[in-house]
């Protein structure tokens, strides 16, 4: 069977039509190009794709019709259609894309969920007495919660702030006051009504922090010993070498015996 070649840059779903309704979960990338799928096995010469708000493009033996707010943005690859291929290209996603789109042909409709900016990356740190949990470019607004393995007996005090930007994206940042102790791990998890992810960070209780210095302690003491071991046969090789040099041999107190006068 031909295959498309996936262009470079953009992001492509698959799938053939198995019934009449097929729903799929896309993630694309604000500001990039993004593939809609919609796969057909037989042959058709009617189909639409509609998003949430409004039609964006119908096709029959004629051509293609865009809709004003959809022509510069979206396209099908029309050379395909017959072959089953229905696909369609959305130019520079916005915000303002997110939602349900739908693919309309002569036998089936197929669904796609646009998702433009969904949690990625979370960066967790220890500053202090302070733990601080932070995710930047969601959409929709998200939501933070703390937990810690094992359960913590006391209650985690935290403050978290959500910050909105122009590109009304959403960038969020919470502070956990600090550990109270004991060995714990702290998980953050960040997530929307559409997906989630979480980090954790593994605080050591205080036994476990004193193993370190110590361990350090050890070894300087040890090198301390070594370095003066070295430097006094460093000493005592150059006495004797300038001892020889002058005609004398440099002996150790315990070589000499007492003589009594005959």
């Amino acid at each position: 069977p031909h295959q498309r070649r996936q262009r470079p840059g953009l992001q492509r779903g698959g799938g053939a039509a198995g019934g009449l309704v097929q729903r799929q979960h896309r993630s694309c990338v604000l500001n990039q190009d993004c593939i809609l799928p919609c796969q057909f096995r037989n042959r058709v010469t009617n189909m639409t794709w509609e998003s949430k708000k409004s039609l964006i493009v119908s096709y029959n033996h004629r051509g293609s019709r865009y809709s004003e707010s959809f022509r510069s943005r979206a396209s099908l690859f029309e050379d395909q259609i017959s072959r089953g291929n229905g696909d369609l290209l959305l130019r520079g996603v916005k915000v303002d894309d997110e939602g349900g789109y739908e693919c309309n042909v002569f036998l089936f409709v197929q669904q796609s969920d646009l998702e433009i900016a969904p949690v990625s990356d979370i960066r967790i740190h220890q500053d202090g007495n302070r733990i601080t949990c932070s995710s930047e470019g969601i959409y929709p607004q998200p939501e933070l919660t703390w937990s810690t393995e094992p359960p913590s007996n006391t209650t985690l005090q935290n403050r978290t702030t959500v910050h909105q930007t122009e590109e009304k994206l959403y960038d969020i940042s919470s502070s956990l006051t600090g550990p109270d102790g004991s060995d714990r791990i702290y998980s953050c998890t960040i997530r929307t009504r559409r997906n989630q992810r979480r980090a954790t960070l593994n605080i050591p209780g205080p036994e476990k922090n004193l193993v370190v210095p110590e361990l350090i302690r050890r070894t300087v003491v040890c090198v301390v010993i070594a370095a003066a071991a070295a430097g006094f046969i460093m000493f005592y090789k150059k006495k004797m070498e300038e001892s020889e040099a002058l005609g004398f041999v440099l002996m150790p107190f315990s070589h000499f015996t007492r003589q009594d006068d005959s």
